[in-house]
C-alpha cells in the first residue's frame, strides 16, 4: 500500500508540475499577445491618424487630383523691361517686344538665341506689369520711353541709345533675324 501511496503523491506532484507549466506557458503566450496587441494597435492610430491628415488636407484644399498641365520653362535670356530699353551697354542691339504667352513665343525665343548677326538681341515681354507704359493699341515710336508705345510683336534697333528702326510683322523680324 505504500507504493500505491507513493505512486499517488508522485502523480499529485506530476500532475502540478504539468499545470505550473501550462500556467508558464499561458503567461509567456499572454505577453506575446501583449506585444502583439500593442504593435497592432500603433499601427492602426498611425493609419488613423494619417487618414484624418490626408483628409483633412483635402479638405482645405491643399491636395488635389486636378490634372494639372506641364508647363514647359522657356526661360528667355537677355530680358529687358521698358524702362531700360534705351540703356543697354551695347552700342547696337535690337529688342524684341512680344507677349511670353503668345503661341508664337517659341519662334521668338530660337530667333532670338540663333540670332548670327554681331548685335545682341534682348527680349521684352509686353505683358509684364514692368512693361505696361511701353504697351499701346497703336505703335508709337519716340526716343523718349514715356511715349514709346509698342504692340506684339515689335523689333526694335537700337543704335547709341536711339531707335533708329522698327518692325512689326512676324514676317519682317523672321527677315532680319535670320539675316534674309
Amino acid at each position: 500500500m505504500a507504493k500505491k501511496i507513493m505512486s499517488r503523491k508522485e502523480m499529485l506532484k506530476e500532475q502540478e508540475r504539468i499545470k505550473r507549466e501550462k500556467k508558464l506557458v499561458a503567461e509567456e503566450y499572454k505577453k506575446e499577445d501583449i506585444v502583439k496587441n500593442f504593435i497592432y494597435i500603433t499601427i492602426g492610430v498611425c493609419l488613423f491618424l494619417g487618414l484624418c491628415y490626408f483628409g483633412l488636407n483635402l479638405i482645405k484644399g491643399k491636395i488635389s487630383f486636378k490634372k494639372e498641365e506641364l508647363v514647359v520653362d522657356d526661360t528667355i535670356n537677355n530680358a529687358v523691361m521698358c524702362g531700360t530699353l534705351l540703356t543697354q551697354s551695347d552700342s547696337e542691339y535690337f529688342v524684341l517686344a512680344y507677349n511670353y504667352s503668345s503661341t508664337d513665343k517659341s519662334i521668338y525665343t530660337q530667333l532670338a538665341t540663333n540670332y548670327q548677326g554681331s548685335e545682341k538681341v534682348y527680349n521684352m515681354d509686353l505683358e509684364s506689369g514692368f512693361n505696361k507704359t511701353c504697351v499701346g493699341d497703336k505703335l508709337v515710336i519716340d526716343n523718349d520711353v514715356k511715349k514709346l508705345k509698342l504692340t506684339s510683336p515689335t523689333l526694335l534697333k537700337i543704335v547709341n541709345g536711339k531707335i533708329e528702326k522698327s518692325y512689326t510683322t512676324k514676317e519682317d523680324i523672321i527677315k532680319v533675324l535670320l539675316g534674309n
